[in-house]
């Protein structure tokens, strides 16, 4: 809102005009006039053109010949960061996710005037963008735009996964992938001796990110590879899952159990490992006391050796080796007892 004041003095007339610019006004002309009542084609004017100084104002836009709903893995994109600001903007940055978005042509990312240009997008491209300007007057981050790139399924998991099951047990075996639109069809197979054969659809179920297969070895020629893919609307996964069905059951126990190396107050265990089942195998070595059941120390390991140390003074303890794999535990492997005595007590040999 202006408000006009204007004061008389002999033959002079004073004009002031009083308002708060905005920042529409910015460029604008303001222009005083003078007309003589008397003198009608007679006048005086003056203008000045007027500079409102504000911050960024600042609005961030998809690349107009883009469709958002329909950017795939592979494709170029770009964004628009609409600047206004008075004095002109001095920096222009770019966000991903809150995270500072540098220049890196290695990477095809690329700042240009005030464009970003993502070459060849992938999933990891997906997320929040934001743009920001600065100048004398502030700092301006723009909206937040979301950001979808759709993607083909992809196995969640990578490599081989080894499946051990003995003939005649059931095993429900799960596949699961990544994929943006959820994946809508899953397909097995299942490989032996060169032969590849189709899975009936029956035999599996389906969701948009994972299919489970129930799975029954009955003979030697059941033992193969399976294989599982999956396809949305963007195409169908490059790298199927796969399973390798080996002949599995319970692990052997450790042999040769060894302990070794005493001193007052630590010992070794060693032993030697023996079938694994046709499984990844590790070690445990429990330590029982009295007529406990449960293990008072429980000692894991990748191989079949254990320092033991920290143990209570003159209590005996008896150890008890074991393999484990994914189908259970070994039968144990008894070692001989092992008892720390109390230094202060100690009067001879162990």
């Amino acid at each position: 809102m202006a408000n006009f004041e204007e004061e008389h003095r002999n033959n002079l007339t004073v004009s002031v005009l009083s308002f708060v610019p905005t920042m529409e006004d910015d460029g604008k002309a303001i222009t005083c006039r003078a007309d003589n009542p008397n003198r009608t084609s007679l006048h005086l004017e003056t203008s000045w053109t007027i500079s409102v100084v504000y911050p960024p104002v600042v609005r961030l836009r998809l690349g107009s010949s883009l469709a958002a709903d329909d950017i795939k893995e592979g494709d170029d994109v770009y964004f628009e960061c609409h600047v206004r600001a008075n004095p002109p903007a001095r920096k222009l940055s770019w966000l991903h996710d809150d995270r500072p978005l540098a220049h890196n042509a290695t990477a095809r990312v690329f700042h240009s005037n005030q464009s970003l240009v993502l070459q060849k997008v992938t999933r990891h491209s997906s997320g929040r963008y934001a743009c920001s300007a600065l100048n004398a007057e502030g700092e301006t981050v723009s909206n937040e735009l979301h950001f979808r790139v759709k993607y083909s399924p992809s196995c969640r998991s990578g490599g081989v996964a080894v499946v051990g099951a003995a003939r005649g047990e059931s095993v429900v075996i799960v596949c699961e992938v990544d994929a943006d639109p959820p994946a809508a069809v899953f397909k097995w197979k299942f490989n032996n001796s060169g032969e590849t054969l189709d899975v009936a659809a029956d035999r599996y179920t389906s969701n948009g990110s994972a299919s489970s297969l129930r799975y029954t070895p009955v003979a030697d020629l059941d033992y193969g590879t399976l294989s599982c893919s999956a396809s949305n609307e963007v195409g169908t996964q490059l790298i199927p899952c796969v399973f390798q069905m080996v002949a599995a059951g319970k692990p052997h126990a450790p042999r040769n159990c060894t302990l070794w190396n005493q001193t007052a107050e630590a010992a070794e265990v060693s032993c030697v490992a023996a079938f694994d089942g046709g499984l990844p195998q590790r070690f445990l070595l429990e330590l029982y006391s009295g007529d406990d059941t449960t293990p008072r120390v429980n000692l894991s390991s990748e191989e079949p050796t254990w320092t033991v140390r920290g143990l209570e003074w003159d209590v005996r303890f008896r150890l008890v080796a074991v393999a484990v794999n994914a189908k259970g535990r070994s039968p144990p492997a008894r070692l001989q007892d092992l008892l720390f005595r109390d230094p202060e007590k100690r009067t001879g040999r162990w």
